[in-house]
């Protein structure tokens, strides 16, 4: 479900007015009222709510700013299902379970003006397998990558992958120029292939023109400005003030304030969860994990606090309108809740999503009737990660894409609920639990393997390892700007298409 709506009788600004009634006049002479300066039609200003943490580098989290911005991309990308489609690669064939040979589209160009050809394609796909922090939607299993023709790339995994394809949809695989790869970090600026080129960035904002030569027809702006925004409440106020034409995750409690502007609601793969910790701490016994489980009422959550902008989990990871996890029941177990009373915890989470901090405080209360005594931390998330990684905390509220990297499921558990995995928040080792996805992962029928996520998801939730609060959507603000792509998997935005009027 996306929600739009507009309304515009006594607009903000005379800007406004008079583009929607279609009268021409000098843009850049035009203020809103609260006195922002509005942008010409060649330019368009937007805010996004992540800063970069390592100069946009795909190996790191700031690879998904490179494809939402349109200044690189990847090989594949996702349709709004999850399944893989064309983006650079224009076909593939997968001619063994364990092999994808994909052809490339005909006259792509870096930034830097040098051909895409299968070489350069092989050299970054080594680059990112390569990494210190390899992208996660290329998995584990060794991978080899071949130019087998100018236009044709064959990869190779060790071992039969029925998702091999689609790991190339993950935005740390983005395909950059060779002259990328000379220092130690990958340098975006001036290599990639979208229909924008970077042209000056720093830790607060990024600029990027337009690429005449882009593989799919010039772009229809000049020049993009990005505002990297952390304070949700503060991008609101730069749409609001037209010091921008679109905010990404702006809070729910700001949509009033925003009546006059677009606003797009779309349900994404995310969940809104409380993790708790498994491994130290009070929530090592089962009984009080149930105490918890009994304690926290999600479906009040989604109505106080997201109203209406989020979906009630009926205790799922995975968002039920998914036809492959509709007909599997999950539910927190709260048979032998031992009494909390007295029970001293931390809850944790992190202030760049707005509604997390709101969503702790609830909890927090929730728990404190049953007993609990909760102290709670809120902080900038790059400063907390090795502490929530790490399980310092007793609970810790987070919100997660269950498709991300490689866009599957079963991946997902793999990283955040197996032994080893490399984002457990809630500090989860249950061998049964990994063998079960380890046999979910050697599935070869995609639509089985998401079942037996779904299933697994199932006994995880049932352990109490977390407590599924609320499915996301993505809430967007715009005004004066058309043809943004509102990708579900957040991945993409502005496109060659994008507009500013």
């Amino acid at each position: 479900m996306t929600i739009r709506t507009t309304l515009k009788q006594g607009g903000r600004s005379a800007c406004a007015f008079i583009a929607a009634v279609g009268i021409s006049i000098a843009a850049a002479a035009c203020t809103t009222p609260e006195g922002g300066q509005s942008q010409d039609s060649s330019s368009l200003a937007i805010s996004l709510p992540f800063k970069p943490v390592a100069s946009l580098s795909p190996f790191s989290d700031d690879a998904v700013l490179n494809t939402r911005m349109g200044i690189a991309e990847t090989l594949v990308t996702l349709d709004t299902g999850g399944k893989p489609q064309p983006k650079l690669a224009e076909s593939w064939t997968t001619p063994d379970p364990n092999k994808v040979v994909f052809t490339l589209r005909d006259g792509i160009k870096f930034h830097d003006g040098t051909p895409a050809n299968a070489e350069s394609i092989v050299t970054s796909l080594r680059h990112a397998w390569d990494a210190p922090s390899r992208p996660k939607g290329l998995g584990k299993k060794a991978l080899t990558f071949e130019a087998t023709g100018d236009r044709e790339v064959t990869v190779t995994s060790e071992v039969a992958d029925p998702i091999l394809p689609q790991r190339f949809a993950d935005p740390g695989t983005v395909i950059l120029s060779q002259d990328a790869y000379t220092g130690d970090t990958p340098t975006v600026k001036g290599h990639g292939t979208g229909p924008f080129q970077l042209s000056e960035m720093d830790s607060t904002s990024a600029t990027a023109t337009k690429y005449a030569d882009y593989w799919d027809g010039a772009p229809k702006l000049e020049r993009l400005t990005v505002q990297f925004i952390e304070d949700g409440n503060a991008r609101a106020n730069a749409v609001r003030a037209g010091e921008v034409s679109m905010a990404q995750a702006v809070p729910i409690a700001q949509l009033g304030e925003l009546r006059d502007l677009t606003i797009d609601s779309t349900p994404l793969p995310r969940g809104v969860y409380l993790h708790l910790n498994t491994s130290k701490g009070e929530f090592t016994d089962p009984a009080i994990r149930a105490a918890a489980a009994q304690a926290v009422r999600p479906d009040a959550i989604v109505d106080s606090i997201y109203e209406g902008h989020a979906g009630k989990t009926h205790g799922s990871l995975f968002n039920e309108k998914a036809e492959w996890a509709s007909h599997v029941d999950s539910h927190n177990n709260t048979d032998n809740a031992a009494d909390a009373h007295g029970k001293a915890i931390t809850l944790a989470t992190w202030k760049e999503r707005p509604e997390l901090g709101e969503v702790a405080s609830v909890v927090a209360d929730q728990l404190r009737e049953a007993g609990f005594e909760v102290n709670v931390v809120v902080r900038d998330y790059k400063s907390m990660e090795p502490a929530l990684l790490g399980g310092e905390y007793d609970a810790v509220i987070g919100s997660r894409n269950y498709q991300s990297g490689a866009a599957d499921p079963v991946s997902f558990l793999a990283s955040d609920y197996t032994c080893e995995g490399s984002y457990n928040l809630s500090q989860y080792c249950n061998p049964e639990i990994d063998e079960a996805i380890a046999k979910a992962d050697g599935t070869t029928d995609n639509e089985e393997r998401y079942t037996q996520a779904a299933e697994v998801g199932a006994k995880i939730v049932g352990d109490n390892a977390v407590i599924p609060l609320a499915h996301e959507y993505s809430i967007n603000a715009y005004n004066t700007v058309s043809n943004l792509n509102f990708d579900p998997f957040e991945r993409l935005l502005i496109t060659k298409d994008t507009a500013h009027s």
